[in-house]
């Protein structure tokens, strides 16, 4: 007989395992689909199966890209030239054309300039960063944020 009282036994690992914060996060899986949103005009980016924003390449020119809005699927498609290894000039909204760009803040890999914008998860938008650079397939969420979520290529796993 077993009791579901305050006198229940309990086994080592009731005892051991401690509940933290870390074990209660919300993981992103890859090919999660992101709804992304402009933090300075609150518009959505993520129009079907895109993510459509401006951006200036290395020779000043401007365009639109198409960036894929499921995480760790890096397609990008572009109307102007953006060359493999070499960082963006500018990302911006397509909406209110204010820039993306964090002022201060590097990509982790490869030490370019990084952009951001707001990703819906659960019921909440947390800031994602990008990398500038062609190629370079850094992203990641503010240490706040990784208190409640985790991405599915963390460096945790």
């Amino acid at each position: 007989m077993t009791s579901d009282g305050p006198d229940k036994k309990r086994g080592w690992r009731d005892l051991v395992w401690k509940p933290h914060q870390y074990n209660d996060r919300k993981v992103i899986k890859s090919g999660s689909y992101l709804r992304s949103f402009c933090p300075h005009c609150n518009a959505e980016f993520s129009i079907g199966n895109v993510i459509r924003l401006e951006v200036t390449n290395p020779d000043d020119q401007i365009g639109m890209v198409e960036l894929s809005p499921y995480l760790n699927v890096f397609e990008c498609k572009t109307e102007i030239r953006l060359p493999q290894g070499k960082e963006v000039k500018d990302l911006r909204c397509s909406f209110c054309h204010e820039s993306l760009v964090v002022p201060d803040n590097w990509c982790n890999l490869c030490n370019s300039h990084v952009a951001s914008f707001l990703v819906g998860i659960s019921n909440s938008r947390v800031p994602f960063f990008i990398c500038l650079r062609e190629g370079c397939h850094w992203h990641d969420i503010s240490a706040d944020d990784e208190t409640q979520i985790m991405l599915d290529d963390s460096d945790e796993w």
